[in-house]
Parts: structure tokens; C-alpha cells; sequence
């Protein structure tokens, strides 16, 4: 998988890893996705049920067909808030999505939400 993102998103602990969350989620690197959330996180996908459970997390994201490119566009983070946004590029089809994402606080680094939407 190809995978472009912007060089400037290192700048930032909560920057970094969200690009990290969202890298690993799509490689299906399910250890480095574990490291990253919070025991009690949640998903909301719209058209989906809320995800809390972390195999459920992986068959979410483990249904999507293999992956050509992935694009990170921009990356936002402010105190305990983050949101990204890209696309990913099937063989064919381009799935736009924009991701929101809170940590656990403003000094920890740990994601507890995450509100997915793809079209």
C-alpha cells in the first residue's frame, strides 16, 4: 500500500499519533492500533452500531478490500482534541473519510472516541 501523508504532522505528540492511528487501522497493524487506544474506547461509523470492543474494531476495519493508496490530507490537533481527513484508494473506488478523535486528556496521549466518516 502506498501510503502519502503531510511532512509536517510530527510537529505534534497528538498529530503524530493520529497519522499513527490512522497508518496502523488501515495496514491492520492491530498491536500498534492496541498501544494507541484507550481500554475503554468507542468508534462511532455512522450506519454502524458504536464499536467498544476491540475485535469488533478489527473486523470493521478488516472488511475493507485491499487498499492501493492511502492519503492523509491534513491533521489537526488542539488540547485533547484531534481530526484528520484523506482518502483511501481501492482498485476501484475512492473512499473519502474525515476522522475525529478525542484523547483521554490533554497531557495523555491515549484515544478514547473516534467519529468515522467515510463516503
Amino acid at each position: 500500500m502506498k501510503i502519502t501523508i503531510p511532512i509536517d504532522c510530527d510537529n505534534a505528540p497528538k498529530r503524530r499519533i493520529i497519522k499513527d492511528f490512522i497508518v496502523s487501522v488501515y495496514q491492520k497493524k492491530w498491536q500498534e492500533v492496541g498501544e494507541i487506544l484507550d481500554e475503554n474506547f468507542s468508534l462511532i461509523s455512522f450506519g454502524v452500531n458504536s464499536i467498544e470492543v476491540f475485535d469488533v474494531l478489527k473486523e470493521h476495519f478488516s472488511s475493507i478490500p485491499k487498499i492501493e493508496e492511502l492519503v492523509i490530507d491534513e491533521i489537526l490537533s488542539h488540547g485533547k482534541l484531534g481530526a484528520c481527513n484523506g482518502k483511501i484508494k481501492l482498485k476501484d473506488q475512492i473512499i473519502n473519510f474525515a476522522y475525529f478523535i478525542e484523547f483521554k486528556s490533554a497531557g495523555k496521549n491515549t484515544i478514547t472516541k473516534i467519529t468515522e466518516y467515510k463516503i
